[in-house]
């Protein structure tokens, strides 16, 4: 039986054209606006020089990101999830700071937080945390290309927290669901043609979810949004 080598080998040539278009896409908005903005027979006003440095920021960023993403990737399943520093974490500020960064991004979502005040603290990798939480927002955003509400509401109990994404997207079709969470897999639709990504993001927020002793779990129905949700544990 090699359908699973097949299927790895088809998950490589994937990945690697996507990655090769991922990166080509910011090298070459970076390289036109540097051009541009340094052509000697133009005067640019202050506005101008403002608004194109702006961009070559925001795709350094997006470059910046991919390449961490990759090297995550090949650390993760070289060595395994390490945790680098353990430290009390508020999940409900990370939410709150997440929200912050994506809601200037999108005009045509809502974004909604809803936590008890006295959600608890958990010990955890906050930078790990944070990267898990800006990558379901994001893709809640991402996959719900009309719009509508992205709700993050937090949940407790004596042994656990539970945080959940909802959104009210594209879904995943039931078949899709069990391999989101594998290296290099993207649903095989045309918004995910369309949209950026290395399906590296949820292989990535799954180690870090199962590092510190949660889980991470997907309810979607093609149509009708999905709700990521994850667990961890209070002690």
């Amino acid at each position: 039986d090699i359908t699973h080598f097949r299927r790895a080998e088809e998950a490589k040539s994937t990945f690697i054209s996507v990655v090769s278009h991922e990166l080509k896409t910011p090298v070459a908005v970076i390289k036109g606006y540097a051009s541009t903005l340094r052509r000697e027979d133009a005067d640019w006003d202050q506005s101008v020089i403002r608004d194109g440095l702006g961009v070559i920021e925001e795709e350094t960023d997006r470059l910046t990101a991919l390449i961490d993403n990759l090297l995550a990737a090949s650390k993760l399943q070289a060595e395994g999830m390490r945790l680098n520093h353990v430290d009390s974490v508020g999940l409900a500020d990370i939410v709150a700071r997440s929200v912050e960064r994506f809601a200037p991004q999108t005009q045509m979502h809502t974004l909604q937080i809803d936590f008890p005040a006295d959600f608890p603290h958990i010990q955890g990798d906050p930078v790990r945390l944070r990267q898990v939480i800006d990558n379901l927002v994001g893709n809640a955003i991402k996959y719900s290309p009309d719009g509508g509400t992205v709700r993050i509401e937090g949940t407790f109990d004596a042994d656990e927290v539970t945080v959940a994404i909802r959104d009210q997207g594209v879904g995943i079709p039931e078949d899709e669901q069990p391999h989101i969470f594998e290296r290099f897999y993207r649903v095989d639709n045309t918004l995910s043609r369309q949209t950026q990504g290395t399906g590296l993001g949820l292989y990535l927020s799954q180690a870090v979810i199962r590092a510190h002793g949660g889980t991470i779990t997907v309810e979607s129905h093609p149509g009708q949004g999905s709700t990521f949700r994850i667990r961890l544990p209070r002690a």
